[in-house]
């Protein structure tokens, strides 16, 4: 069986598998981080949590939220390794 496809087809075909093999590679080197709030960051290093909003920039976090107000979240691994040190 002789199958003919255009250059459009097999560009078509390329570029569908390479962002499956992107997506691939990309979940297989990123474990999800787990998050947690002010309040449980807080409780892991032993402060309160006005002292881990003033420290918020020596750690990991994200903001979640699209105001100036947005919810604070922490990597909590990276607060435990800190907790260990």
């Amino acid at each position: 069986m002789d199958i003919q496809l255009s250059e459009k087809q097999m560009e078509i075909i390329a570029t569908k598998t390479a962002r499956i093999l992107y997506r691939k590679m990309k979940e297989d080197n990123e474990q999800p981080s787990e998050y947690c709030d002010v309040k449980e960051a807080a409780r892991i290093l032993g402060i309160t949590q006005n002292s881990m909003r003033r420290l918020k920039d020596k750690f990991p976090h994200i903001k979640n939220g699209s105001n100036q107000q947005g919810r604070i979240l922490f990597v909590r691994d990276a607060l435990i390794r800190e907790y260990a040190k």
